[in-house]
């Protein structure tokens, strides 16, 4: 019926266009209860742990998520001054390009330092398990 069960069971039916063709419309939806992290290139309904998850919506990179960008050799080196305690740290940072993603997961009370192989422009996202999704173009 191009319906799945829980939107059967909930009565809320949600159309699924994907666009697809540009990695760069990529959406990221984070699992609170442990930290999966599911990526589309369209708008979907994605469950995990028992729960329906919301689709993380970005914010530019401010105050203590700036996301500083160096490039050393055919590489992006992506570092992030954030506290990285077991309460409050950046989950993951993905390099999203026209063709691809590429996330490299984090963990609590490590720096955060990334390197990347240059694929062209983009966007670098950084996700806050406190404050959500992070974005700078590239």
């Amino acid at each position: 019926m191009g319906i799945s069960i829980a939107e059967l069971l909930t009565g809320d039916y949600r159309q699924n266009d994907n666009p697809s063709g540009n990695m760069r419309n990529v959406h990221f939806y984070v699992c609170p209860v442990c930290g999966n992290i599911i990526t589309s290139v369209g708008h979907g309904t994605y469950s995990c742990c028992g729960i329906t998850l919301p689709e993380a919506e970005w914010e530019e990179a401010k105050d203590e998520h700036i996301v500083n960008i160096e490039t050393i050799d055919n590489e992006y080196y992506i570092s992030v001054q954030h506290p990285m305690s077991k309460q409050h740290y950046i989950s993951f940072v993905a390099y999203v390009t026209s063709s691809g993603v590429e996330i490299a997961k984090q963990y609590p009370e490590q720096e955060v330092q990334v390197r990347f192989r240059k694929k062209g422009h983009g966007y670098i996202y950084a996700y806050c398990n406190r404050h959500g999704l992070f974005r700078v173009r590239l």
